[in-house]
């Protein structure tokens, strides 16, 4: 393949077709777009990465709290249970009667307001 000055001369027209310039101003808007995406992206991932810590965080917070609520619940029975409200009772000095008997209420008068007897005077009747 002998040099040809015709051929060199087409290869320097090529070349010259599109200033490097512009080739430069059309590629930016995609370098551009480009970077855009690669920050967004990466913008996620750290907020992902934020978010799966708090809820792992959240998750061992609510089982602490579940456990916590478990003992406390159990405490509550035990302390509810008849023989440890018997064991607080003789402690402050209380003991279960001698012997049982049933109250009856007083029977309900009929005028419990003192007011009712005035009243009635005062209506005429």
């Amino acid at each position: 393949m002998p040099f040809d000055e015709q051929d060199a001369g087409g290869a320097v027209a090529r070349r010259r077709g599109l200033p490097r310039s512009l080739v430069a101003w059309l590629l930016l808007p995609a370098l551009a777009a480009l970077v855009a995406v690669g920050v967004m992206y990466a913008s996620q991932t750290a907020q992902a990465t934020a978010l799966t810590y708090q809820i792992a965080s959240l998750r061992a917070a609510n089982a602490q709290l579940l456990s916590t609520q478990g003992l406390q619940s159990q405490r509550l029975q035990e302390l509810q249970s008849a023989g440890q409200v018997a064991q607080s009772a003789s402690h402050l000095g209380m003991a279960p009667p001698a012997s049982w008997a049933v109250v009856n209420p007083p029977a309900v008068a009929t005028t419990t307001d003192p007011l009712t007897p005035v009243i009635i005077a005062l209506r005429g009747g």
